[in-house]
């Protein structure tokens, strides 16, 4: 998901530089990952799995004890969407954040382990029970746009949890105009998540919003030597939209021209973040290879080792000096979160549910 922190101070905010904005954390050296050569097309060439043995994965023991460090981090995080929102961080944004975080978690746990994950999960958001947090129908546009998705969101995962909706539907059809009125300004893998939040809330969409995956990235077939970090974020999420986050990896969204496209690209732009070192595009991009089943090559195993041995100590992951700078302790919620919420959910998928 797209990190971001909101409508910051002039002066906070001019002290960030583009970079951040898009989760830049070049946090470690690069690995010696080599580029693969562009086809004529632009797009990156693969070479097959038979010919390039990949090595064994970490074991799942040293996964589980990453996880649990991640876990305590979070059960130590605390996340109040007004007083991020005063400080000029997306409130409802880190809140949803938070929350698929420890709904990525129950997904994996076990019966007795869920139970545990739910009771923090239910003070996690018992914020979204008082009338204050439904604030967005007196919010400015600029505001609505920006927590929009996020809101429906943290209804879509109380709902997988089992968690009481009724006064929060309410709260979302009183929006049902105002969401109409902003979907043309959307971005098209905006747009395609919003198409089944719609269907779960029973809402009419104002245009068919599903037709905005013909005008994506995948669709232009954009040369990843040439994507900005913004294009890469909108590349994945035009995957994550399609397997609802990894809830429905059953599905076949994509046609093989498209895969064709997307096995090159994911690809190339994993190598380019690992030796980056940035552990929260490596993590979009590893999770994405494997919703599409093409997590069987070199990099992708690369990627693993690489998300598990830059954890910070306190169990996160992410590093990032300039933003604590403008942000102080904030840059837990504001930053860090997004890219450990991340990197939990591409373990997760590739140790807790293997390729079939």
């Amino acid at each position: 998901m797209i990190p971001g922190i909101g409508t910051a101070p002039r002066k906070a905010r001019a002290a960030i530089p583009l970079v951040a904005l898009c989760c830049l954390a070049a946090c470690l050296p690069a690995r010696g990952a080599t580029s693969t050569p562009p086809s004529a097309s632009g797009v990156a060439t693969q070479p097959s799995s038979a010919a390039v043995k990949s090595p064994p994965l970490p074991s799942h023991t040293v996964y589980r004890e990453s996880i649990q460090r991640a876990r305590s981090w979070l059960d130590a995080l605390h996340v109040d969407p007004a007083e991020l929102r005063a400080h000029g961080i997306k409130g409802k944004k880190k809140l949803v954040e938070l929350l698929d975080a420890y709904y990525e978690l129950w997904k994996v746990a076990g019966p007795q382990e869920r139970k545990v994950l739910l009771e923090r999960i239910r003070g996690v958001v018992k914020v979204t029970y008082e009338p204050a947090y439904h604030d967005m129908n007196a919010v400015s546009d600029e505001w609505f746009k920006q927590d929009a998705t996020s809101y429906l969101r943290a209804a879509v995962l109380m709902e997988r949890l089992g968690l009481d909706t009724k006064m929060y539907r309410a709260e979302i059809a009183k929006i049902h105009d105002r969401l109409d009125a902003h979907m043309k300004e959307r971005g098209p893998h905006q747009r395609e998540i919003f198409h089944w939040y719609y269907r779960d809330f029973g809402l009419t969409e104002p245009f068919p919003l599903e037709e905005a995956r013909n005008e994506g990235v995948i669709a232009h077939r954009q040369d990843p030597t040439t994507m900005t970090n913004l294009q890469v974020y909108e590349l994945t999420h035009e995957i994550y939209a399609p397997f609802e986050y990894g809830d429905k990896l059953d599905v076949n969204p994509f046609d093989g021209s498209e895969k064709d496209y997307l096995r090159g690209t994911l690809d190339r732009l994993l190598r380019r973040y690992l030796a980056k070192g940035d552990p929260d595009l490596v993590a979009e991009l590893l999770e994405c290879e494997h919703y599409l089943k093409m997590d069987d090559g070199p990099a992708s195993h690369e990627a693993v080792e690489f998300l598990l041995n830059s954890q910070n100590p306190d169990g996160s992951w992410g590093h990032y000096p300039r933003e604590q700078k403008a942000f102080g302790d904030y840059v837990k919620q504001g930053f860090e979160l997004h890219t450990t919420m991340v990197v939990i959910g591409a373990l997760a998928v590739v140790y807790e549910r293997p390729l079939t």
